[in-house]
């Protein structure tokens, strides 16, 4: 498996665990000045991609969308990459760009991390979307499912791996912080399709609090029965005045809830595997199971956690202490490495393109901006005293400006490279001692050009050539030195002399 790794910043320890794994990596990241341009680690390639800085946010992403894809082309690593990973909101164009310039059916993957929740959204290229997500935030994953209208994990590819960073972002410069005009806190976390009852749920509070005076909930979800059991808290004053009033709020708001709460409350068949549970168990906070319509339970839970604390405790850290081993460099890296098995399965399995579809609908697709195409370009490269590799690209408009130049001319034009002879000159684009033409196809974008002579220095120029010799230059290249035939320097032979084993050593 080929895997690309895109970021305006790297996460240096997460890549060289999935190095270790056994999977060939290359990873896209800006460059400054005085580093190089590529760097091998242990496991990995680091290449730093130069583009443009300045402008706006989505200006830098484009740009350095368009510096990926330049590096990837001009320096051999190409885009055959069966996996393609953006891990910041900054890197998405260029993972699209790099997909859609692949052969073969590649897999974006796009990271949706809890500081970059108000940041602007650059578009993935010529795709609308990805193939799947990765959160670092459970709530981050409930903001993408509600946009999109979806169920839970497994249903669709919205994949939750929590984080420390996304856990230590706090919507509070200062920090969480505690109202002394509120009692204890219950967090309610519902997710999307999690079945309760809300007269379960406020009967359960109710009786939770004729023995814990001052008891309030805040509840968290985005489905419309989360608004009705937000009206009726609120209406028997059992609602939280600082968490309860945000029907989305962002993954700050949560830790900062979570961070204060005396007991958080999730709608699941199994906490151990309950991305909300696991965060809250890092955060600090004991975790209750809302059972259905079961009320009398419910409010038993919700006692036990606030007045056994000694068992609680002891529940969080042995929990806490199993997610640590989730959410370190090793466990991150073999979770992204599932997914891409999982995404990649699925894409080998996916039915043909006349099939019928599925009866469930696609998500709708995010708005893609466009992205803009590399300049034309050649290059030419030296491969033997004789011979020079030519590589192209051409822009679409640049063609049909080519044409429009011609005229009626344009009617059996041909793409040329024009080859100067430059060799021993200050070329100045005049003085070359001979030029040659070398016709193209069209679906061409390389060619290896035999020259009859060994050593020149060669100037080229990519173009359109009508059929009366007119030609209309596109683009050029750099001088391209061959080297000169002649044997191998001969060096003065080294001898090694071996001397015999003393007896005895």
């Amino acid at each position: 498996m080929r895997i690309a790794l895109l970021g305006w910043d790297l996460d240096r320890e997460t890549i060289d665990a999935i190095g270790r794994l056994g999977v060939d990596v290359v990873a896209f990241t800006r460059w400054f000045a005085d580093e190089p341009e590529r760097e091998a680690h242990p496991g990995w390639l680091e290449v730093r991609c130069p583009h443009q800085i300045g402008g706006g946010p989505r200006d830098e992403a484009v740009a350095f969308g368009v510096g990926t894809v330049r590096v990837a082309s001009t320096s051999g690593l190409g885009f055959d990459f069966d996996v393609v990973h953006a891990m910041d909101w900054k890197s998405r164009p260029a993972a699209g760009e790099l997909a859609a310039r692949s052969g073969g059916p590649t897999v974006v993957v796009a990271s949706d991390r809890a500081e970059d929740e108000e940041a602007e959204d650059p578009g993935f290229g010529p795709r609308q979307a990805p193939d799947a997500w990765i959160c670092d935030h459970p709530w981050g994953a409930e903001r993408l499912r509600a946009g999109f209208g979806l169920g839970r994990d497994g249903e669709e590819p919205i994949f939750t791996i929590p984080s420390q960073a996304g856990l230590s972002h706090w919507s509070d410069r200062e920090g969480p912080r505690r109202d002394a005009a509120e009692g204890p806190c219950v967090v309610l976390t519902l997710h999307a399709g999690a079945r309760f009852s809300p007269r379960a749920v406020v009967a359960g509070l109710k009786s939770a609090r004729e023995k814990a005076p001052g008891l309030v909930a805040a509840v968290f979800g985005t489905a419309a029965r989360c608004d009705r059991l937000r009206r009726v808290l609120k209406a028997e004053g059992l609602l939280s005045a600082r968490w309860g009033e945000t029907s989305v709020p962002t993954a700050g708001r949560w830790n900062g809830a979570v961070s204060q709460a005396s007991v958080v409350a999730t709608a699941t068949d199994d906490l151990v595997d309950d991305p909300f549970a696991r965060a809250a168990w890092l955060v600090g906070a004991p975790v209750v199971r809302l059972r259905g319509r079961d009320a009398e339970a419910f409010g038993r839970d919700i006692l036990d956690a606030l007045f056994d604390r000694e068992r609680r405790e002891v529940d969080v850290r042995l929990a806490s202490a199993l997610e640590g081993r989730r959410i370190d460099a090793d466990g991150v890296a073999a979770e992204w490495l599932r997914i891409y098995l999982r995404i990649l399965d699925r894409r080998r399995n996916a039915p043909e393109p006349n099939a019928r579809p599925a009866a469930s609908a696609p998500p709708p697709a995010r708005q893609a901006l466009a992205f803009p195409e590399l300049r034309s370009r050649l290059t030419l490269i030296p491969v033997s005293s004789r011979e020079a590799l030519a590589s192209w690209t051409l822009r679409p408009d640049d063609w049909r400006v080519a044409l429009e130049w011609l005229g009626p001319e344009a009617a059996r034009a041909v793409l040329t490279i024009r080859l100067f002879d430059v060799t021993d000159v200050a070329f100045d684009g005049l003085n070359a001692h001979n030029a040659s033409d070398v016709d193209l196809g069209l679906g061409e974008t390389h060619r290896t050009i035999a020259l009859p002579f060994d050593g020149r220095s060669l100037a080229a120029c990519l173009g359109v050539r009508s059929r009366w010799g007119y030609f209309h230059p596109v683009t050029h290249s750099r001088i391209c030195h061959l080297p000169r035939e002649g044997s191998a320097p001969a060096t003065p032979p080294r001898r090694l002399r071996v001397a015999p084993r003393r007896p005895g050593v």
